[in-house]
Protein backbone atom coordinates (compact mmCIF):
# COMPACT_ATOMS: atom_id res chain seq x y z
CA UNK A 1 0.00 0.00 0.00
CA UNK A 2 1.28 3.46 -1.02
CA UNK A 3 0.45 6.94 0.83
CA UNK A 4 0.79 10.11 -0.06
CA UNK A 5 0.97 12.65 3.71
CA UNK A 6 1.09 16.42 3.10
CA UNK A 7 2.26 18.20 5.88
CA UNK A 8 3.45 21.69 4.93
CA UNK A 9 3.93 24.00 2.10
CA UNK A 10 0.21 23.81 0.73
CA UNK A 11 -1.37 27.26 1.17
CA UNK A 12 1.71 29.28 1.53
CA UNK A 13 4.94 30.10 -1.19
CA UNK A 14 7.48 27.69 0.94
CA UNK A 15 8.32 24.42 2.93
CA UNK A 16 6.81 21.96 0.76
CA UNK A 17 6.93 18.83 2.81
CA UNK A 18 4.85 15.54 1.53
CA UNK A 19 6.19 11.85 2.23
CA UNK A 20 5.01 9.38 -0.32
CA UNK A 21 4.90 5.59 2.06
CA UNK A 22 4.75 1.88 1.97
CA UNK A 23 5.21 -0.27 4.15
CA UNK A 24 8.91 -0.29 4.30
CA UNK A 25 10.27 3.13 2.83
CA UNK A 26 9.70 6.42 3.09
CA UNK A 27 10.36 9.07 0.51
CA UNK A 28 9.88 12.69 1.87
CA UNK A 29 10.47 16.05 -0.55
CA UNK A 30 11.33 19.12 0.25
CA UNK A 31 12.81 20.51 3.44
CA UNK A 32 13.01 24.01 3.71
CA UNK A 33 11.01 26.48 5.27
CA UNK A 34 7.86 26.80 6.02
CA UNK A 35 6.60 30.42 7.56
CA UNK A 36 10.01 31.67 7.35
CA UNK A 37 8.86 35.32 7.86
CA UNK A 38 8.69 34.76 12.21
CA UNK A 39 12.53 33.47 11.94
CA UNK A 40 14.33 36.63 13.19
CA UNK A 41 18.27 36.61 13.07
CA UNK A 42 18.44 38.77 16.22
CA UNK A 43 17.38 35.78 18.38
CA UNK A 44 19.54 33.60 19.69
CA UNK A 45 19.24 29.55 19.05
CA UNK A 46 21.25 27.23 20.93
CA UNK A 47 23.52 24.61 18.46
CA UNK A 48 21.18 21.50 19.65
CA UNK A 49 18.11 23.45 19.45
CA UNK A 50 17.71 24.35 16.23
CA UNK A 51 15.84 21.71 14.41
CA UNK A 52 13.62 21.57 17.88
CA UNK A 53 12.87 24.76 18.28
CA UNK A 54 12.30 25.39 14.34
CA UNK A 55 9.01 22.71 14.20
CA UNK A 56 7.66 24.10 17.38
CA UNK A 57 7.68 27.90 15.00
CA UNK A 58 6.31 25.72 12.20
CA UNK A 59 8.99 26.58 10.06
CA UNK A 60 9.81 22.75 10.24
CA UNK A 61 8.33 19.41 10.30
CA UNK A 62 7.79 16.93 13.00
CA UNK A 63 8.52 13.21 11.31
CA UNK A 64 9.58 9.92 11.98
CA UNK A 65 13.11 8.88 11.06
CA UNK A 66 14.73 12.03 10.17
CA UNK A 67 16.06 13.65 12.96
CA UNK A 68 19.08 12.57 15.60
CA UNK A 69 18.01 10.50 18.82
CA UNK A 70 17.77 13.65 20.96
CA UNK A 71 15.92 16.27 19.03
CA UNK A 72 13.32 12.91 18.48
CA UNK A 73 13.16 12.57 21.91
CA UNK A 74 12.16 16.03 22.45
CA UNK A 75 9.96 16.45 19.75
CA UNK A 76 8.02 12.92 20.30
CA UNK A 77 8.72 11.22 16.99
CA UNK A 78 11.42 8.59 16.21
CA UNK A 79 14.77 9.33 15.19
CA UNK A 80 16.49 8.33 12.23
CA UNK A 81 18.20 5.07 14.09
CA UNK A 82 15.36 4.08 15.65
CA UNK A 83 13.19 3.83 12.77
CA UNK A 84 12.60 0.52 10.98
CA UNK A 85 11.23 2.28 7.65
CA UNK A 86 14.18 3.19 5.06
CA UNK A 87 13.71 7.29 4.94
CA UNK A 88 15.34 9.45 2.54
CA UNK A 89 14.96 12.84 0.70
CA UNK A 90 14.73 14.50 -2.47
CA UNK A 91 15.50 17.79 -2.97
CA UNK A 92 14.26 19.50 -5.69
CA UNK A 93 16.21 22.85 -5.83
CA UNK A 94 18.55 24.69 -3.79
CA UNK A 95 16.36 27.71 -2.68
CA UNK A 96 15.96 28.32 0.99
CA UNK A 97 12.11 26.94 0.88
CA UNK A 98 13.08 24.08 0.07
CA UNK A 99 16.11 23.25 1.11
CA UNK A 100 16.82 25.21 4.18
CA UNK A 101 16.41 22.58 6.93
CA UNK A 102 18.84 20.10 5.52
CA UNK A 103 21.66 21.74 7.94
CA UNK A 104 18.90 20.24 10.57
CA UNK A 105 18.52 16.52 9.64
CA UNK A 106 20.25 13.29 11.33
CA UNK A 107 23.46 12.87 9.52
CA UNK A 108 23.25 10.45 8.38
CA UNK A 109 19.75 11.01 6.34
CA UNK A 110 20.40 10.08 2.88
CA UNK A 111 19.26 13.40 0.91
CA UNK A 112 19.24 12.67 -3.18
CA UNK A 113 18.97 15.77 -5.55
CA UNK A 114 20.41 16.19 -9.20
CA UNK A 115 23.99 16.12 -9.95
CA UNK A 116 24.36 20.19 -10.32
CA UNK A 117 22.20 21.19 -7.28
CA UNK A 118 24.87 18.98 -5.33
CA UNK A 119 27.55 20.78 -6.59
CA UNK A 120 26.16 23.77 -5.53
CA UNK A 121 25.15 22.26 -2.53
CA UNK A 122 29.03 21.74 -1.33
CA UNK A 123 29.93 25.02 -2.36
CA UNK A 124 27.23 26.75 -0.53
CA UNK A 125 28.78 24.93 2.46
CA UNK A 126 32.10 25.46 1.30
CA UNK A 127 31.51 29.38 1.74
CA UNK A 128 29.06 28.83 4.30
CA UNK A 129 25.93 29.80 2.84
CA UNK A 130 23.76 27.36 4.39
CA UNK A 131 21.85 26.87 7.65
CA UNK A 132 23.53 25.37 11.22
CA UNK A 133 25.53 23.23 8.90
CA UNK A 134 26.29 21.29 5.64
CA UNK A 135 24.38 17.67 5.32
CA UNK A 136 26.98 15.75 4.07
CA UNK A 137 25.02 12.66 3.08
CA UNK A 138 23.93 14.22 -0.09
CA UNK A 139 23.93 12.23 -3.25
CA UNK A 140 24.14 13.67 -7.09
CA UNK A 141 21.47 12.14 -9.58
CA UNK A 142 22.21 12.78 -13.19
CA UNK A 143 18.85 13.74 -14.90
CA UNK A 144 17.21 11.14 -16.03
CA UNK A 145 18.71 8.77 -14.27
CA UNK A 146 16.76 6.73 -11.70
CA UNK A 147 17.86 4.89 -8.43
CA UNK A 148 15.98 2.42 -5.72
CA UNK A 149 15.79 2.65 -2.24
CA UNK A 150 13.68 -0.13 -0.96
CA UNK A 151 10.35 -0.50 -2.92
CA UNK A 152 10.24 2.81 -4.41
CA UNK A 153 11.89 4.31 -7.73
CA UNK A 154 12.64 7.73 -8.21
CA UNK A 155 13.69 9.38 -11.62
CA UNK A 156 15.65 12.63 -11.54
CA UNK A 157 14.09 14.97 -14.44
CA UNK A 158 15.31 18.29 -15.18
CA UNK A 159 13.18 21.34 -15.57
CA UNK A 160 14.57 25.11 -15.43
CA UNK A 161 13.63 27.66 -12.73
CA UNK A 162 16.03 30.31 -11.78
CA UNK A 163 18.74 28.41 -9.90
CA UNK A 164 21.29 25.94 -11.57
CA UNK A 165 20.30 22.21 -10.86
CA UNK A 166 17.01 22.34 -10.55
CA UNK A 167 14.89 19.30 -11.24
CA UNK A 168 11.38 17.29 -10.65
CA UNK A 169 11.05 13.72 -9.84
CA UNK A 170 8.69 10.56 -10.73
CA UNK A 171 8.36 8.68 -7.74
CA UNK A 172 7.05 4.95 -8.34
CA UNK A 173 5.60 2.33 -6.96
CA UNK A 174 4.14 -0.83 -7.08
CA UNK A 175 0.58 0.97 -7.10
CA UNK A 176 1.24 4.12 -9.49
CA UNK A 177 3.41 7.10 -9.75
CA UNK A 178 3.81 10.49 -8.81
CA UNK A 179 5.13 13.82 -10.45
CA UNK A 180 6.32 16.31 -8.70
CA UNK A 181 7.66 18.84 -10.69
CA UNK A 182 9.39 21.42 -7.95
CA UNK A 183 9.24 24.89 -9.12
CA UNK A 184 9.51 26.13 -12.77
CA UNK A 185 9.49 28.77 -15.27
CA UNK A 186 9.13 29.10 -19.13
CA UNK A 187 9.99 32.43 -19.15
CA UNK A 188 13.78 31.71 -18.57
CA UNK A 189 17.14 30.55 -20.43
CA UNK A 190 15.68 26.69 -21.22
CA UNK A 191 11.46 26.75 -22.22
CA UNK A 192 12.68 23.39 -24.17
CA UNK A 193 13.78 22.20 -20.67
CA UNK A 194 10.43 22.74 -19.28
CA UNK A 195 8.48 21.46 -22.15
CA UNK A 196 10.38 18.05 -22.28
CA UNK A 197 9.70 17.70 -18.26
CA UNK A 198 5.96 18.03 -19.32
CA UNK A 199 6.06 15.63 -22.42
CA UNK A 200 8.17 13.37 -20.08
CA UNK A 201 5.60 13.11 -17.05
CA UNK A 202 2.63 12.72 -20.03
CA UNK A 203 -0.20 10.70 -17.91
CA UNK A 204 1.61 10.12 -14.78
CA UNK A 205 -1.06 9.21 -12.16
CA UNK A 206 -0.52 12.02 -9.77
CA UNK A 207 1.26 15.25 -10.08
CA UNK A 208 1.83 17.65 -6.96
CA UNK A 209 2.18 20.96 -8.75
CA UNK A 210 3.79 24.76 -7.17
CA UNK A 211 1.32 27.13 -8.07
CA UNK A 212 3.29 30.45 -6.98
CA UNK A 213 1.84 33.04 -9.84
CA UNK A 214 -1.69 32.17 -8.84
CA UNK A 215 -1.29 33.30 -5.29
CA UNK A 216 -2.39 36.95 -5.11
CA UNK A 217 -4.74 37.80 -8.23
CA UNK A 218 -8.44 36.46 -8.85
CA UNK A 219 -8.08 34.17 -11.92
CA UNK A 220 -9.73 31.95 -14.25
CA UNK A 221 -7.13 30.08 -15.06
CA UNK A 222 -9.57 27.64 -17.52
CA UNK A 223 -10.09 31.08 -19.22
CA UNK A 224 -6.90 32.10 -19.99
CA UNK A 225 -5.19 32.95 -23.89
CA UNK A 226 -1.47 32.64 -24.08
CA UNK A 227 -0.16 36.14 -23.88
CA UNK A 228 1.31 37.98 -26.75
CA UNK A 229 5.06 38.48 -24.80
CA UNK A 230 6.05 36.41 -22.06
CA UNK A 231 6.98 39.23 -19.98
CA UNK A 232 10.26 40.11 -18.31
CA UNK A 233 13.08 37.14 -19.40
CA UNK A 234 16.25 36.24 -19.09
CA UNK A 235 16.96 37.66 -22.42
CA UNK A 236 15.25 40.98 -22.19
CA UNK A 237 17.34 41.09 -18.73
CA UNK A 238 20.85 40.78 -20.54
CA UNK A 239 19.52 43.09 -23.31
CA UNK A 240 18.30 45.90 -20.00
CA UNK A 241 22.17 45.44 -18.37
CA UNK A 242 23.55 46.07 -21.75
CA UNK A 243 21.77 49.37 -22.40
CA UNK A 244 22.13 50.58 -18.97
CA UNK A 245 25.79 50.04 -18.81
CA UNK A 246 26.57 52.00 -22.09
CA UNK A 247 24.16 54.83 -20.77
CA UNK A 248 24.77 55.71 -17.56
CA UNK A 249 27.38 57.42 -16.15
CA UNK A 250 28.20 55.75 -12.98
CA UNK A 251 28.49 52.91 -11.04
CA UNK A 252 25.80 50.41 -11.89
CA UNK A 253 24.85 48.12 -9.04
CA UNK A 254 22.77 44.94 -9.43
CA UNK A 255 21.42 43.14 -6.60
CA UNK A 256 20.73 38.96 -8.25
CA UNK A 257 20.04 36.11 -6.28
CA UNK A 258 23.57 34.51 -5.91
CA UNK A 259 22.06 30.85 -6.80
CA UNK A 260 20.85 31.60 -10.21
CA UNK A 261 23.86 31.53 -11.84
CA UNK A 262 23.43 31.23 -15.29
CA UNK A 263 22.41 34.74 -15.31
CA UNK A 264 25.18 36.11 -13.71
CA UNK A 265 27.49 33.70 -16.33
CA UNK A 266 26.01 35.84 -19.45
CA UNK A 267 26.21 38.87 -17.35
CA UNK A 268 30.32 38.84 -17.20
CA UNK A 269 29.87 38.34 -21.31
CA UNK A 270 27.05 41.38 -21.71
CA UNK A 271 28.68 43.88 -19.55
CA UNK A 272 31.91 42.93 -21.09
CA UNK A 273 30.50 44.06 -24.21
CA UNK A 274 29.28 47.05 -23.48
CA UNK A 275 33.02 48.37 -22.07
CA UNK A 276 32.71 47.87 -18.34
CA UNK A 277 33.72 45.08 -15.72
CA UNK A 278 31.55 43.00 -13.56
CA UNK A 279 32.54 42.78 -10.02
CA UNK A 280 31.27 39.71 -8.41
CA UNK A 281 31.06 39.22 -4.19
CA UNK A 282 33.39 36.08 -3.03
CA UNK A 283 30.43 33.47 -2.69
CA UNK A 284 29.23 34.59 -6.12
CA UNK A 285 32.56 34.52 -8.04
CA UNK A 286 32.87 30.71 -6.68
CA UNK A 287 29.58 29.80 -7.39
CA UNK A 288 30.13 30.64 -11.39
CA UNK A 289 33.23 29.47 -11.45
CA UNK A 290 32.16 25.66 -10.09
CA UNK A 291 30.20 25.60 -13.47
CA UNK A 292 31.89 27.60 -15.89
CA UNK A 293 35.55 27.65 -14.80
CA UNK A 294 36.47 29.29 -18.26
CA UNK A 295 34.84 31.99 -17.01
CA UNK A 296 37.50 34.96 -16.15
CA UNK A 297 36.15 37.33 -12.52
CA UNK A 298 36.67 40.16 -10.78
CA UNK A 299 36.00 40.04 -7.51
CA UNK A 300 35.42 43.07 -4.71
CA UNK A 301 38.00 42.91 -1.99
CA UNK A 302 36.83 45.44 0.68
CA UNK A 303 39.70 45.24 2.61
CA UNK A 304 43.13 44.86 1.59
CA UNK A 305 43.93 42.72 4.01
CA UNK A 306 41.75 39.99 2.72
CA UNK A 307 45.34 38.82 0.30
CA UNK A 308 46.58 36.55 2.88
CA UNK A 309 49.15 34.54 2.56
CA UNK A 310 47.93 30.36 3.69
CA UNK A 311 49.40 30.51 7.24
CA UNK A 312 47.51 33.79 7.58
CA UNK A 313 44.51 32.12 6.52
CA UNK A 314 44.64 29.89 9.04
CA UNK A 315 44.89 32.03 11.86
CA UNK A 316 42.37 34.22 10.40
CA UNK A 317 39.66 30.99 10.08
CA UNK A 318 41.21 29.38 14.04
CA UNK A 319 40.32 32.39 15.39
CA UNK A 320 36.96 32.80 13.16
CA UNK A 321 37.45 35.53 11.20
CA UNK A 322 34.53 37.54 9.55
CA UNK A 323 32.89 36.07 6.92
CA UNK A 324 33.70 37.86 4.30
CA UNK A 325 37.62 37.63 4.75
CA UNK A 326 36.55 33.91 5.39
CA UNK A 327 35.14 33.13 1.95
CA UNK A 328 38.12 35.47 0.05
CA UNK A 329 40.34 32.81 1.87
CA UNK A 330 38.33 29.69 0.35
CA UNK A 331 38.60 30.84 -3.56
CA UNK A 332 41.16 28.44 -5.24
CA UNK A 333 41.23 30.05 -8.74
CA UNK A 334 42.61 33.03 -10.74
CA UNK A 335 40.60 36.46 -10.38
CA UNK A 336 41.09 39.74 -10.65
CA UNK A 337 40.72 41.91 -7.31
CA UNK A 338 38.86 44.88 -7.06
CA UNK A 339 38.89 47.50 -4.57
CA UNK A 340 35.99 49.90 -3.18
CA UNK A 341 38.42 52.79 -3.83
CA UNK A 342 38.54 51.47 -7.64
CA UNK A 343 34.81 51.71 -7.95
CA UNK A 344 34.87 55.09 -6.56
CA UNK A 345 37.55 55.97 -8.90
CA UNK A 346 36.14 54.53 -12.11
CA UNK A 347 32.48 53.90 -11.64
CA UNK A 348 32.21 54.50 -15.16
CA UNK A 349 34.14 51.58 -15.60
CA UNK A 350 32.70 48.67 -13.69
CA UNK A 351 29.18 46.94 -12.40
CA UNK A 352 28.84 45.87 -9.19
CA UNK A 353 27.00 42.57 -8.04
CA UNK A 354 25.88 43.23 -4.28
CA UNK A 355 23.64 41.28 -2.01
CA UNK A 356 21.63 43.00 0.48
CA UNK A 357 23.54 42.20 3.48
CA UNK A 358 26.19 44.44 2.00
CA UNK A 359 24.45 47.59 1.35
CA UNK A 360 25.55 49.67 3.87
CA UNK A 361 28.96 49.61 1.43
CA UNK A 362 26.41 52.03 -0.94
CA UNK A 363 27.17 54.72 1.98
CA UNK A 364 30.56 55.16 0.45
CA UNK A 365 29.93 54.83 -2.42
CA UNK A 366 26.38 56.78 -2.70
CA UNK A 367 28.29 59.75 -5.25
CA UNK A 368 29.48 56.81 -7.86
CA UNK A 369 26.23 55.06 -8.13
CA UNK A 370 24.39 56.09 -11.13
CA UNK A 371 21.50 53.09 -10.53
CA UNK A 372 20.61 49.89 -8.37
CA UNK A 373 19.07 47.28 -10.58
CA UNK A 374 17.01 45.10 -8.01
CA UNK A 375 16.85 41.79 -10.08
CA UNK A 376 15.32 38.89 -8.08
CA UNK A 377 17.74 39.31 -4.99
CA UNK A 378 16.95 39.58 -1.40
CA UNK A 379 14.77 41.02 0.08
CA UNK A 380 12.26 39.35 -2.73
CA UNK A 381 8.96 41.47 -2.28
CA UNK A 382 7.36 43.43 0.51
CA UNK A 383 6.12 40.03 2.58
CA UNK A 384 9.84 40.18 3.79
CA UNK A 385 10.04 42.12 6.74
CA UNK A 386 13.29 43.56 5.15
CA UNK A 387 11.81 45.24 1.97
CA UNK A 388 10.79 48.13 3.66
CA UNK A 389 14.14 48.97 5.01
CA UNK A 390 15.71 47.96 2.02
CA UNK A 391 13.82 50.99 0.45
CA UNK A 392 14.41 53.12 3.25
CA UNK A 393 18.34 52.73 2.99
CA UNK A 394 18.09 53.78 -1.53
CA UNK A 395 16.12 56.47 -0.56
CA UNK A 396 17.65 57.89 2.38
CA UNK A 397 21.11 57.33 0.30
CA UNK A 398 19.21 59.34 -2.50
CA UNK A 399 20.43 56.13 -5.11
CA UNK A 400 17.93 55.63 -7.99
CA UNK A 401 16.88 51.98 -7.97
CA UNK A 402 14.30 50.38 -10.42
CA UNK A 403 13.33 46.47 -9.98
CA UNK A 404 13.96 44.41 -13.48
CA UNK A 405 13.76 40.80 -11.83
CA UNK A 406 12.30 37.92 -13.93
CA UNK A 407 10.80 36.31 -11.47
CA UNK A 408 11.76 32.11 -11.15
CA UNK A 409 8.24 31.04 -11.49
CA UNK A 410 5.63 30.14 -14.66
CA UNK A 411 2.69 32.60 -15.42
CA UNK A 412 -0.39 31.42 -14.70
CA UNK A 413 -1.08 30.62 -18.36
CA UNK A 414 1.97 28.09 -18.68
CA UNK A 415 0.63 26.60 -15.05
CA UNK A 416 -2.18 25.83 -17.19
CA UNK A 417 0.04 24.45 -20.32
CA UNK A 418 2.44 22.41 -18.10
CA UNK A 419 -0.39 20.29 -16.63
CA UNK A 420 -2.53 20.28 -19.59
CA UNK A 421 -0.03 19.25 -21.30
CA UNK A 422 0.90 16.35 -18.53
CA UNK A 423 -2.92 15.43 -18.29
CA UNK A 424 -2.87 13.52 -14.71
CA UNK A 425 -5.00 11.41 -13.62
CA UNK A 426 -5.20 13.30 -10.83
CA UNK A 427 -3.99 17.16 -10.22
CA UNK A 428 -2.28 18.17 -6.76
CA UNK A 429 -1.47 22.11 -6.60
CA UNK A 430 0.47 23.51 -3.62
CA UNK A 431 3.23 26.51 -2.79
CA UNK A 432 0.73 28.78 -3.40
CA UNK A 433 -1.39 30.67 -1.35
CA UNK A 434 -4.53 30.26 -3.09
CA UNK A 435 -3.89 26.50 -4.24
CA UNK A 436 -7.70 26.54 -5.22
CA UNK A 437 -6.73 28.68 -8.72
CA UNK A 438 -5.15 25.81 -10.50
CA UNK A 439 -6.85 23.80 -12.51
CA UNK A 440 -6.66 21.85 -15.68
CA UNK A 441 -9.61 20.45 -17.90
CA UNK A 442 -7.57 17.78 -18.76
CA UNK A 443 -6.41 16.51 -15.32
CA UNK A 444 -8.77 14.04 -13.97
CA UNK A 445 -9.62 15.30 -10.81
CA UNK A 446 -8.10 17.65 -8.25
CA UNK A 447 -7.48 17.37 -4.95
CA UNK A 448 -6.69 19.83 -2.06
CA UNK A 449 -5.12 18.18 0.69
CA UNK A 450 -5.14 19.77 4.09
CA UNK A 451 -2.67 20.06 6.70
CA UNK A 452 -1.97 16.23 7.96
CA UNK A 453 -3.99 14.44 5.41
CA UNK A 454 -3.21 11.28 4.26
CA UNK A 455 -4.12 9.68 0.74
CA UNK A 456 -4.19 6.31 -0.50
CA UNK A 457 -2.88 6.14 -3.80
CA UNK A 458 -4.71 2.94 -5.77
CA UNK A 459 -4.58 2.09 -9.46
CA UNK A 460 -3.25 5.73 -10.24
CA UNK A 461 -6.37 7.48 -7.90
CA UNK A 462 -6.04 8.95 -4.84
CA UNK A 463 -8.45 8.34 -1.70
CA UNK A 464 -8.59 9.96 1.46
CA UNK A 465 -7.53 8.00 4.60
CA UNK A 466 -10.31 9.11 7.19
Amino acid sequence: MTKLKFYNGLREIGGTFVAVETDTTRCMFDFGFANADIIDNKVKVGDKNWAFDYVNLGILTPMDGIYDDETAAKLGVKSFNKDDKKNFFVISHMHIDHMGGLGMLDRGVPVYMSSESCTLYKHLAKMRDVEVREHENCIGIDYGKSFTIGDITVTCMQIDHDVVGACGFMITTADGNICYTGDYRFHGFHRNITEKFADDAHNCDVVITEGVTASFDDIDMLSLEEPENMGNTEELLQEYMKEKSETEKGLVVINNYNRNVERIHNLINTISKAGRKLVLEPEQADYVKAFYPEDKVNVLIRNTDNRMTSQEKEIKERENCDIDSYRISKLDFDYTPVTLKELKDNPSGYVLQQDYRHIYDLIDLKDAVALYVHADGSPLGDYDPSFKKFHMVLDKLGITHEYKGTGGHSRPYYIRHMLDTIEPKVLVPLHSFRPEQVQSLKAGKRVLPEYGQSYELSGGDLKLVE
